[in-house]
């Protein structure tokens, strides 16, 4: 059993009985399960809004021109004596968790703002209207407005004529009716409405996806606290665009209603906001979720339903995991940012790559079945996707073989994990999808390295002095330090290219691809012409020593077929620890020497190929 909260006397037990915790523990979990999760985060919600209460109370100025926190604590408390089922319907909206959670932490200093204070913690008012509205009572209150703008959570967004940044006004319910500003220019709907015709209210849209189960979302692009973490203002879509999120979600809920129904229901259970995303630069979907904001997944636009359901599978495994780590830890200590995680190109806490682990296990299970169900160019997609998925979790996996930092349950969910995806590793994959997926997953470990990872000094100027003068040499233990590298992003060019590869495009270098700093050296690399790449690549490194991409890829050239046999192999330090290379051709320039990389690559590899601390698995960073 799973204790949510430490024993009491006086105080209820959450618990998980062994079924469920085994289930979460591979990754799966039913509706019964999901329900479950609910339960407790109705806790949490009410340990949250009473933190929020108990710091407004001791600090009026934290409420500023708002009435004092308990006019909204006697409500709240009224409205779940009066209507408790609608009470915790509106406590478990998501952007609720989010609100307070941020609240709390802008008020410990654990976040940034431009709003005064009292426009974050008066929302509370705004949460307390609500709740009174729903049970039929009568209450007034005042309500903070952003720019003439007042959220009522769960329910829309009046907008009112501004008369600056920040205000408060008057707000009221009663009989089924919510009134805001004054009743002559306020705003005033009934809780029943779903349209958007009364002037000056954007109303939450419901969106609604098939049936047995059905999934049944609210369309959220108004909340201020929707986003993962500052306020955010709203960006109301028009009726285009609720169409096309609409024909989106029927599609991916089809996909995953055929494909794995056991996961759909859970999703049906677990998920009750969508929240739209700006599309990033890249036009990569981009997708996100957080603990605070239970049963919210946000996503960016995505070009088709499968996207959108990959991203929905995505989220929910990060909702669940979410969930049984406000139960119990799965990490001990302090959790610095020192981790490779396959899909992000920065170093991450160890809690973090548990998340993500989690996560693409669940994405890997559903491409899995998917990719049966396709043909032709969308056949050799699904068959990339899965290969790269299913080789981002081997290589995660791996890097946890000992993990220090784990408590019993985080290794009880590591160990089950494993052996669910083991018998996929042995499943035969098309060739071409196998090397593609390879040639992505070690380009980004490799960038990842190269990036973040410093050799030791001593190593360096050894190693410097012994290529330089043409003798051997014995280092200690190869233990890089993590340094995390100012670029934040840098991995999708090569990943673009092989997915238009792939698909069946023709690789030619647009403006796009050159953003993503995509050359001749990569596309070369990408049609299999090692030799072409190389030189390429080789010729980048002479125009620029420091070419970071540059130097992947002429480790990434190791890979291919070549008609030298005295050139690097796919084992060659080139490719595996790329940081080390250029630290010692670095080096060597800086003492007037301009080393061959290429030779100096094989005089490296010719010291890790036999008992070699540098070959060892104390390279790998912890």
């Amino acid at each position: 059993m799973v204790d949510h909260v430490e024993p009491q006397p006086d105080l209820p037990r959450h618990r998980l009985s062994e079924r469920h915790l085994d289930a979460l523990c591979t990754g799966g979990g039913g509706p019964d399960l999901v329900r479950q999760l609910w339960h407790t985060q109705r806790s949490r919600r009410l340990l949250l809004l009473h933190a929020v209460i108990e710091a407004a109370s001791a600090d009026a100025r934290l409420l500023g021109p708002l009435p004092p926190a308990d006019t909204a604590r006697d409500v709240l408390v009224r409205a779940e004596e009066s209507a408790p089922a609608e009470f915790t319907d509106l406590l478990l909206h998501p952007q609720i968790g989010n609100w307070a959670a941020y609240t709390l932490r802008r008020h410990r200093g654990g976040a940034d703002a431009q709003a005064p204070i009292w426009a974050d913690f008066g929302a509370l008012h705004a949460v307390a209207l609500v709740a009174a509205a729903r049970a039929g009572l009568r209450w007034r209150t005042r309500l903070p407005a952003r720019s003439g703008r007042v959220m009522l959570p769960s329910l829309g967004m009046a907008v009112l004529p501004a008369p600056g940044r920040w205000c408060a006004v008057e707000a009221e319910c009663a009989d089924g009716r919510v009134r805001i500003g004054d009743p002559d220019q306020g705003v005033t709907v009934r809780l029943d409405s779903t349209e958007d015709d009364v002037p000056g209210w954007w109303g939450l849209r419901r969106l609604s996806a098939g049936t047995g189960p059905g999934l049944r979302v609210l369309l959220d692009d108004v909340d201020p606290y929707r986003e993962l973490a500052d306020p955010v203002e709203p960006d109301r879509l028009d009726d285009a665009a609720v169409a096309r999120w609409s024909e989106l979600l029927a599609g991916a809920w089809r996909l995953l209603h055929e494909q794995q129904p056991d996961t759909a229901e859970s999703i049906a259970a677990g998920v009750v906001s969508l929240v739209p995303l700006p599309t990033s630069d890249d036009l990569e979907t981009r997708s996100a979720s957080t603990g605070e904001a239970f049963g919210s997944v946000m996503v960016s636009t995505p070009p088709d339903e499968a996207t959108l359901a990959v991203s929905l599978v995505h989220e929910f495994q990060h909702i669940k995991l979410g969930g049984l780590m406000h139960l119990v830890p799965l990490t001990t200590g302090r959790d610095e940012q020192t981790r490779y995680a396959p899909w992000r190109d920065d170093p991450r806490p160890l809690g973090g790559l548990l998340q993500g682990i989690y996560a693409f296990v669940g994405i890997a299970a559903f491409l899995r079945d998917y990719r049966l169900t396709c043909t032709g160019a969308q056949r050799r997609d699904a068959d990339l996707e899965y290969a790269y998925a299913r080789a981002q979790v081997r290589e995660a996996l791996r890097g946890l073989r000992r993990p220090a930092g784990l408590t019993d349950w985080g290794e009880r969910l590591l160990g089950r994990l494993a052996e669910r995806v083991e018998p996929w590793l042995a499943e035969p994959l098309p060739v071409e999808s196998t090397r593609a997926a390879e040639l992505i997953a070690l380009g980004h470990r490799s960038g990842w390295r190269i990036r973040h990872l410093r050799p030791p000094a001593e190593d360096v100027r050894r190693l410097t002095l012994a290529w330089v003068g043409g003798r051997g040499v014995q280092v200690d233990p190869y233990r890089p330090a993590v340094v995390a590298h100012p670029q934040q992003r840098w991995s999708q060019g090569l990943l673009l290219l092989v997915r238009r590869y792939v698909a069946g495009y023709p690789l030619q270098l647009g403006p796009r691809l050159r953003a993503l700093d995509v050359s001749e050296a990569d596309i070369a690399l990408v049609r299999g012409d090692a030799d072409a790449a190389r030189a390429g690549y080789l010729a980048r490194l002479a125009a620029d020593a420091d070419d970071l991409n540059a130097w992947v890829g002429l480790g990434l050239t190791t890979l291919g077929p070549t008609s030298d046999s005295a050139l690097p192999h796919r084992d060659s330090v080139l490719l595996h620890r790329p940081e080390l290379v250029r630290a010692v051709y670095a080096r060597a320039a800086e003492r007037g020497y301009r080393p061959d990389a290429l030779r100096l690559t094989a005089w490296l590899d010719e010291l890790t190929a036999g008992v070699n601390p540098l070959a060892s698995d104390a390279g790998r960073p912890r």
